[in-house]
Parts: structure tokens; sequence; C-alpha cells
């Protein structure tokens, strides 16, 4: 698989069935916030994750494909397409959209969890994009030249944060300005990441 950037708007999408973007239960989410972690409209494309990507999980094969298809006009946003087999023949398709953020030397995608499909965006301003986002799963990741380790979020331990009053929000679910966001996640360190998946390069 060639590291140069991937198009991915081919992709016919499925239906939206996971949180996240390789995420299947609640307790695997990302940081849930109203805001990212950064600026959306000043977002850089990371070509460190761009390429196509392979994990197991519960003994099936997990294929995930990060590319910068341009689906959204000129924003720099990239493109998540996790796929996994089903009952035979059928298989499943989870498409997601986000940027990437960086606190210090620490990487972060901001997948978007959107009311439409987000073919219904293609061609769109990145204003409009943005403005039809209603909240960002927020997940940490690093990348080498063979592997993509993404991790997800204890929702125990920002439930408990938000009710001590150390970030504000609803439930596990974070509604607090961008820079506080950014603290409290920088603050928390490892007690705040709850679980790893390893992805190999596909080549």
């Amino acid at each position: 698989m060639s590291h140069s950037r991937c198009k991915l708007s081919w992709i016919v999408l499925g239906s939206l069935l996971l949180a996240g973007f390789a995420m299947r239960a609640e307790a695997d989410y990302g940081v849930g916030s109203k805001r990212p972690l950064s600026d959306a409209l000043k977002a850089e494309v990371d070509e460190g994750p761009v390429g196509t990507w392979r994990t197991i999980m519960d003994g099936k094969p997990y294929f995930l494909h990060a590319g910068t298809g341009n689906i959204v006009g000129k924003s720099n946003w990239m493109e998540l397409v996790l796929v996994h087999a089903g009952k035979k023949p059928s298989f499943y398709l989870h498409h997601k959209i986000g940027f990437v953020s960086r606190i210090g030397d620490q990487r972060f995608f901001n997948t978007a969890s959107l009311p439409v499909l987000i073919t219904q965006l293609r061609g769109s301003k990145p204003e409009k994009l943005i403005s039809s986002v209603d909240r960002y799963d927020i997940l940490k990741f690093d990348v080498t030249e063979e592997h993509l380790d993404v991790w997800s979020a204890d929702q125990k331990f920002i439930r408990a944060a938000i009710e001590a009053g150390k970030i504000k929000g609803t439930g596990a679910s974070i509604d607090d300005t961008t820079e506080n966001l950014a603290r409290f996640i920088e603050s928390s360190g490892a007690k705040l990441w709850r679980r790893k998946i390893r992805y190999t390069r596909v080549k």
C-alpha cells in the first residue's frame, strides 16, 4: 500500500453502527466532547496514519483505512473507514471523518458524529461541515512505520471528573472550552486512556 494520499471517496457508505471508528461498547468510546481539541478550520493532514491497517478483535479481522480524500472541500479533514466481516458473505463498513490534533508529542483523532450522511456534505465549505457536527469522539493514537496504536477513553474516569467539577459536562460528555479540554486531557495522562488496540500496516 502506497503511503501517498489515499482517495477513499469511492467507498459506498453502509451505516454508522460504531461509535469512534473501531469501538463497540460504551466503555470503549473516545473522549466525547462538544468541541474538538484544536481549531477545526486550521486542521492539517497528518500523513503518518495514512494507509491500510489490520488487527484481530474477538478472532475476527478488522481493516482500517485512513485516507485524505477531499470529501468536504479544502478542510484537510481525514477519512477513516473500518471494514470487518459479518455473517458470510456480508461485511460492514463504518465511515468516519475527522482531523488530527497534537498536545506536545501526543496525537489525537477528533472523529465527528454527524446527523447526516458524510456523502451529503460532499463539496461543502469547511464552515458548513463544522456546524453540522453534533459532537466529537477524541481518541489518542501513536503511529510508526509498522504499527498504529489507538487508545479509547475510560468513561468512568470522565464521568467522575465532571462530577468533581474538574471539567464541565453532563454524564460522560464534556461541554467545555477547547483550552480546558486540552488541559484536562494533558493533566489526566495515562489514567484517561483505558484500552489500546494495535493495528499493523498492510503493505
